[in-house]
């Protein structure tokens, strides 16, 4: 791949070999000349009759100049899972997950709980790590096949609690919401595990017993006392905003802001996570799905909200892309988080300019 940076420059200052990095478009709208052009004295003359101004030119950068600097990496994979803090961290999440499924499990017997304990549960994890930054690294490189629905309601109800802060939601809220996110899924203590964790495709009959999982942990818990936004969530977290979603599909405006976030953070940590019918996807892939597919399908102003926070954990992080070469995130795009800008050896590369190169995983 030949590098080049894109450079703006006074038509006044063009030269004879220079290669256009964008087209040029007269104000009526006339194509002057296309992108990938190699100008000529003619172009440059026919560019001052035209009276453009400036243009903008691939700046490139020579092999035999080009001088790699390796990218530095602080610590590899197998080094932070030795680090005192993540095995910390390790065992403090399987201790909470236990709390997870004992709770869940007195729930789905009609025994009662408190929401104070199931909010404690996993506000301890995320206070105890200290920052954002360290709560991704660590659920990124924590290995677990476990795909369980306990797992998944840890996950969600952390990234939760996470993004109520983000909202600059009160103390309340982000209560309310770390525990719509813990108990959004309980219906599925229902349904039969084989069904959940069936590798190939659900049976007509299969999928719609699994589409019954908010009415059923609704039920459960209709009767608790608790924040009615926690039973909206878990009711209506499969709703889609054009109304394609189950069990009512019902539109925008008649869904709970809060099954609107959970079902956000639910199909990202979904799509992130090893399960038995599908592998994980890298963050940036799973952030390019919800741009491409999402839209107008969950709430924008909340899902741009949580795509752009979670895209900017991985800032300073090495990635290889899909041409092979590894690099790191520099910068993200408010209005594109899936394409940031990034450093392979001394170049900084827009992703945002190159269609055909994106982020295959963070390493």
């Amino acid at each position: 791949m030949t590098k080049y940076t894109v450079k703006q420059i006074n038509t006044v200052d063009a030269t004879e070999g220079m290669v256009l990095a964008e087209d040029v478009i007269y104000s009526n709208g006339l194509l002057l000349f296309p992108k990938d052009t190699t100008l000529t004295d003619r172009h440059i003359l026919k560019l001052s009759l035209y009276d453009i101004r400036y243009v903008y030119i691939k700046d490139f950068i020579e092999d035999p100049i080009y001088t790699k600097s390796p990218i530095k990496r602080e610590l590899t994979p197998q080094q932070i899972r030795t680090k005192q803090n993540f095995i910390k961290f390790s065992k403090d999440y399987e201790i909470q997950e236990t709390k997870v499924r004992d709770n869940l499990n007195q729930i789905s017997d009609g025994k009662g709980v408190k929401i104070t304990d199931l909010f404690s549960i996993s506000s301890n994890l995320v206070k105890d790590l200290g920052t954002q930054s360290d709560l991704f690294s660590h659920l990124c490189h924590l290995k677990t096949s476990d795909d369980s629905t306990y797992t998944h309601c840890l996950n969600v109800s952390m990234l939760c609690n996470i993004f109520a802060h983000w909202l600059h939601f009160d103390d309340s809220e982000i209560e309310a919401l770390t525990v719509a996110g813990l108990l959004h899924d309980i219906g599925k203590m229902k349904i039969d595990p084989k069904i959940l964790n069936k590798p190939g495709k659900l049976t007509p009959e299969e999928f719609e017993l699994v589409k019954q999982h908010p009415k059923i942990g609704y039920d459960m818990v209709k009767d608790v006392d608790m924040d009615e936004g926690i039973k909206q969530a878990i009711l209506l977290h499969h709703e889609k905003m054009n109304g394609s979603g189950y069990p009512f599909g019902l539109n925008w405006d008649k869904i709970h802001p809060y099954a609107k976030i959970v079902s956000i953070v639910d199909i990202y940590d979904a799509m992130t996570s090893e399960r038995t019918y599908h592998q994980r996807y890298s963050p940036f892939k799973v952030i390019k799905i919800f741009e491409e597919e999402c839209y107008g399908i969950l709430d924008t102003h909340y899902m741009y909200t949580f795509l752009e926070h979670i895209a900017h954990n991985y800032i300073g992080s090495i990635a290889r892309l899909s041409t092979g070469e590894e690099c790191e995130i520099k910068f993200i795009h408010k209005k594109s988080p899936s394409r940031p800008i990034v450093q392979v050896d001394n170049i900084l590369l827009d992703l945002e300019q190159e269609n055909n190169i994106f982020i295959e995983e963070i390493l």
